[in-house]
């Protein structure tokens, strides 16, 4: 007789592996869930951008309605005049006309450097920024500043050590900061811009009135640049009493900022920006002047005018339409 053999018994699972199986499903299927559907899937957050955009401003003239002359003389060879609050081209006088920068070289080193520096970064003084010639925050080799003071000093004296500092501490040394802020200014639109160093002491550091007022746009947006190109003294270590070189500031309390820059080679140059009460409501306007003869007193008498010139200007007309404003967030 032959003998079958006998069935194997059947296997029973144990619980805990039913149970650790059933867990594994479920996270599979929440994973593929979550990987497909970004309302579940935990995003990374966004990286903030160095340098964040806050104007464009268009360039061509195509696009710009016929602008009134000033109804009085000034001393300078360009410049221009805008409406921040509606992002309108008040005047204009050659504002793409090339010419050498001087100080208002400033307005892009201070960008660099809030948007890349710790402000409370202490900075040891190289013997190369101590020995800068100009104007001067009265720095000597291994003193010590913080990144806030030397933008203090950058725009209150227009220190040019100061710029050479900041410089060399962003870039390595100041060739290298030169070329970021060239890459910069393209990356702006600041197309008739050229920098050959941090302070504008070269006359080859080059711009217009149109690309100083993209910058300027630039800097204001920033809190701490208001404050600090707002402020009429102060005082940083070895510079008990710091004073603003704008004496636009002094005349007239409605004046912001912003720079000033003077070299034989360039004349004088003048950025300056106000905020004055227009029916009721707060308006600013920002201009450029560049290539002044006749000194500082002379310029800031023809910003003053200027001023005075667009804010009626502002009071009086109506509403600007879309075609009427050429700065866009």
């Amino acid at each position: 007789m032959v003998s079958r053999p006998l069935p194997k018994k059947r296997e029973r699972r144990s619980p805990i592996g039913l149970f650790i199986l059933v867990l594994l499903l479920v996270t599979s299927a929440w994973v593929n869930h979550a990987f497909h559907d970004p309302t579940v899937r935990k995003q990374k957050p966004a990286t903030k951008p160095v340098m964040p955009p806050v104007y464009v401003l268009s360039p061509s003239p195509a696009t710009n309605p016929v602008l009134p002359r000033l109804p009085f003389a000034i001393g300078e060879t360009s410049g221009v005049l805008w409406n921040l609050n509606t992002h309108q081209l008040l005047w204009q006088l050659n504002p793409h006309q090339v010419g050498p920068l001087a100080s208002t070289t400033k307005l892009m080193t201070i960008y660099l450097a809030l948007h890349r520096l710790p402000l409370k970064k202490v900075i040891t003084i190289s013997p190369n920024a101590a020995s800068t010639t100009g104007s001067d925050m009265k720095m000597a080799p291994n003193n010590h500043f913080t990144v806030k003071q030397l933008l203090y000093g950058l725009m209150l004296a227009s220190a040019n050590d100061s710029a050479v500092q900041l410089a060399e501490t962003m870039g390595g040394h100041t060739a290298n900061f030169v070329s970021q802020m060239n890459q910069q200014a393209k990356a702006f639109g600041m197309n008739g811009t050229h920098y050959a160093d941090p302070d504008g002491l070269s006359p080859h550091s080059v711009g217009t009135a149109w690309d100083l007022s993209i910058i300027a746009m630039r800097d204001l947006s920033h809190p701490l640049f208001r404050q600090i190109v707002n402020t009429r003294v102060t005082s940083i270590p070895h510079n008990p009493v710091l004073r603003n070189l704008n004496g636009l500031l002094f005349q007239d309390p409605t004046v912001i900022g912003v720079k000033t820059g003077w070299t034989t080679a360039a004349g004088f140059n003048l950025v300056f920006a106000a905020t004055r009460k227009v029916h009721g409501h707060s308006v600013t306007l920002l201009g450029v002047i560049m290539h002044g003869q006749m000194g500082f007193p002379p310029v800031y008498t023809d910003a003053e005018n200027i001023l005075n010139w667009g804010f009626k200007e502002v009071a009086h007309a109506p509403h600007p339409t879309p075609q009427q404003a050429h700065v866009t967030p």
